[in-house]
């Protein structure tokens, strides 16, 4: 499959009519990525690929997050929170709400809250639709976390494609920024996306169409 996209992407670009940057091509580990780059620049030669989008979906949505994320208030300086230091996190913000994590456990929680992104449900719409004493519990973890986060000026995984949706579906300038900048839109292991993903990709390619997968 990254054989025949990496192909794909070389024949655009023989064609004379498609730019190096403007082909978006994503997939979803790094491992993965790195492969597609070196493809790239074995078919097409490193300048050329140095011009191109190619990156796991967190990455592509860091890059644009820290290009044009002050539209919706994101500092374009933030830091990326990994696992460990988001349990650490919900881990205090259990302690502060006098919360036991061994009846709650933070990787539950965690999971929960994870889950809760990639349907692209942020902290309010959780609480409004949260049943069951878990989820109320959650939801006020979430509450507390996403503050926490934003005080730190930071993100945690899952909120580089939450928030990218949100920049796309709720700014038209840097909606239309994108949407014609990305010609061609290229998804490795299509398959295995989530909404988030999924919303992600629609949101960028609903001008040209041009979706291969």
């Amino acid at each position: 499959k990254t054989r025949v996209l990496t192909h794909r992407v070389a024949h655009l670009l023989s064609q004379g009519t498609v730019q190096p940057y403007q082909v978006l091509a994503v997939t979803f580990t790094n491992k993965a990525a790195n492969e597609m780059k070196e493809r790239l620049r074995e078919l097409v030669g490193p300048d050329t690929a140095r011009s191109l989008w190619v990156g796991t979906f967190h990455a592509t949505c860091a890059r644009m997050l820290r290009q044009h994320g002050e539209s919706i208030g994101i500092d374009p300086r933030f830091a990326i929170y990994d696992t460990g230091e988001q349990l650490i996190l919900i881990r205090r913000t259990l302690k502060d709400l006098n919360l036991d994590d061994q009846r709650f456990k933070p990787e539950a929680v965690h999971s929960a809250i994870s889950n809760a992104k990639n349907e692209l449900i942020d902290q309010r719409r959780y609480a409004q639709s949260a049943q069951g004493y878990f989820e109320e519990t959650v939801a006020k973890v979430y509450s507390r976390y996403a503050r926490a986060l934003s005080a730190n000026h930071a993100v945690d995984f899952d909120d580089l494609i939450m928030l990218t949706v949100g920049m796309l579906a709720e700014e038209q300038t840097v909606r239309d920024y994108y949407q014609g900048k990305f010609h061609h839109v290229l998804v490795d292991e299509y398959q295995d996306i989530n909404f988030a993903q999924y919303r992600l990709i629609q949101l960028l390619v609903d001008r040209y169409r041009n979706l291969c997968v």
